[in-house]
């Protein structure tokens, strides 16, 4: 098979090998020649593409022949999809860049990740000032050189040394005098004596009034600072028999209720086994108060206490 241009209409043997088959028979009319098809193993320079007309190298298009066909927009390139002389003369858009995302989609990311960093720096913020705050108070105190009262220790009381004692404190936590005999004054018939034992002074004496009219046992004693209403005058004694009084005067203010002297034991006449104690209520003042027993009537007593309490004692 010889190579080169064998009839109108029919590719040269040179580019398609079955350019015989295009060959019209003997007395057939040859077939129009249409545009030239180049062969499948053309080389053209690297981004030529020649649908719709010829591009030289450098980049001018030719001009596409009259009545000459369009290409298959399916064998086009995809870059020239939609493009104006493409094949199907329309407008086409090639397929979307699926690596891109859609741009509605990174503005709502953006402000999704905007959001989350303003919360993880608020909460960072509080945590600093609640860890910075408790450690300044820790350091405050600890670097606190002023010393605490320990108002629970074993050597001190429970009070604010700072705070002053109210004159009614003061009076309670005064000792209230207590009378020992020998500040005891006997008069009249009166005197010490220290033969009847069960005697609850110190030395075990007391004073023995033994129903001498006109007798008297006189106490002088301090109250310091305001005294409260009332006092408890409690004075021990012994008698054996029932009824014996003896009048009294605070201050030199005579009282209008004696003093009764009580026999708890009447089916004893043992002065040693009926010592006990009696009382009455007396108003004193600041300093220096008084208190005198008399005897005017029947008085046969022994005196071993006097002393003054804020209660009543059981």
């Amino acid at each position: 098979m010889s190579s080169g241009h064998t009839g109108a209409g029919t590719p040269d043997e040179g580019d398609d090998p079955f350019a015989y088959l295009y060959r019209p028979a003997d007395g057939e009319a040859p077939r129009q020649q249409g545009p030239r098809q180049p062969s499948y193993n053309q080389v053209r320079p690297v981004g030529e593409r020649t649908y719709g007309g010829q591009q030289t190298y450098g980049g001018a298009q030719g001009h596409r022949q009259p009545g000459a066909a369009s290409p298959d927009a399916r064998y086009a390139a995809p870059e020239t999809q939609g493009m104006p002389g493409a094949g199907g003369g329309g407008h086409r858009q090639g397929p979307p860049d699926r690596r891109r995302p859609p741009a509605g989609d990174a503005r709502r990311n953006g402000l999704l990740i905007g959001a989350v960093a303003v919360v993880v720096a608020v909460v960072l913020g509080v945590t600093a000032a609640i860890v910075f705050s408790s450690g300044g108070d820790d350091d405050t105190a600890a670097d606190d050189p002023t010393p605490t009262q320990d108002t629970g220790g074993d050597d001190q009381g429970g009070d604010d040394p700072s705070e002053e004692p109210t004159d009614e404190e003061t009076a309670d936590e005064a000792e209230l005098p207590v009378a020992a005999v020998a500040d005891l004054q006997p008069g009249g018939g009166a005197a010490v004596e220290s033969t009847v034992t069960g005697a609850r002074s110190d030395g075990g004496d007391y004073v023995a009034v033994r129903n001498a009219q006109g007798s008297t046992v006189t106490w002088t004693f301090d109250i310091e600072g305001e005294p409260l209403e009332q006092y408890y005058f409690y004075i021990g004694y012994s008698v054996v028999a029932d009824g014996q009084t003896m009048a009294f005067s605070v201050n030199g203010e005579p009282r209008e209720d004696p003093i009764d002297f009580k026999d708890w034991n009447p089916n004893s006449d043992d002065w040693e086994t009926s010592w006990v104690k009696t009382y009455n209520n007396v108003n004193l003042v600041e300093g220096e108060n008084t208190i005198q027993l008399t005897c005017s009537g029947s008085c046969d007593v022994l005196i071993d206490q006097m002393r003054l309490t804020e209660e009543r004692e059981g």
